[in-house]
Parts: C-alpha cells; structure tokens; sequence
C-alpha cells in the first residue's frame, strides 16, 4: 500500500457457520481439572477480488485434555468487505496479494470474536459450557510472514 491516506472502511459482509459437530465421548476424564479442553484453532485466508471481499475461515477443534478425544468441530467463514478495496489490496501475481498488516490483524480479532460467540451459544448445555476460546495475539499467527492468499 502506497504512504498516502486512506480512510477505511471495513464491516461484515457474512457470517457463514459451514460445519458444527459434536461426538460423543467414549472414555471417562475428569471433568474437575483444569483446564480439561483444548482449542486447535486453524486460520484459511481467502482474496475473492470480483466481489471486493476478504474472507477468513476459522476451523477450531475441541479436545479433552486427559483423553485426547475431539468434543466438537466449528468452521466459520467471516466475509469482510473492504473499502476502498483496490487502494489497500494489491496483487503482486497471480494469486497473490500484498495486504497491510493492520488488515490482516483486524480481520483476525474480528474473525476470533464471532468465533468466541458463536462457540459460547453452541456449547450451551454441553460438559463444555464454562469453558471459553481463549485470547490469540493475532501478531504471533503471523510470526513475521504473512499467509499464502
């Protein structure tokens, strides 16, 4: 992105839940220590540069601690539409695209907070409830290199 100012504007297109599953749990643990639950988050960028949007997929894997089972899976694709696109965006080749580092912190805070919410209605009810998505630093996910988009 050039030095110059530009005013951004950056809101929600969509918010897409693609998959919820919870298993059933075959071995005993116990649920007084904690934490008993593990979050395996993943991250998927996409540039969809027709529609002017930018899309992160978010995919979190719940694990019990003590027996290594996966409780539940959630994917959800959180659409960002972001103005003005072609002024912040910039291809460098063929699927490849050189985007700010405040962007891309911001679509990932925005990304792991609908996940948060999401994840709080969709455990209600279940051994999990009380448990909560912890805080990432979106800064260590890219780790001085940014993702293949």
């Amino acid at each position: 992105m050039d030095n110059k100012n530009i005013t951004l504007n950056l809101r929600f297109a969509e918010i897409k839940v693609s998959k919820y599953s919870q298993y059933d749990l075959e071995k005993d643990f116990k649920k007084d220590e904690k934490p008993f639950v593990e979050f395996q988050s993943s991250f998927n960028f996409k540039i969809l540069e027709k529609e002017e949007r930018l899309s992160c997929l978010v995919t979190v894997v719940i694990i019990i601690i003590e027996t290594k089972e996966e409780f539940a899976e959630l994917k959800v694709e959180n659409i960002f539409e972001l103005k003005p696109f072609k002024d912040v965006i910039k291809s460098k080749s063929e699927n490849s695209y050189d985007i700010p580092d405040a962007v891309l912190h911001n679509l990932v805070s925005l990304s792991i907070s609908t996940v948060r919410g999401i994840l709080s209605e969709k455990l209600k009810g279940t051994i999990v409830q009380n448990e909560v998505y912890p805080l990432i630093d979106p800064t260590l996910l890219f780790n001085n290199k940014k993702p293949a988009l």
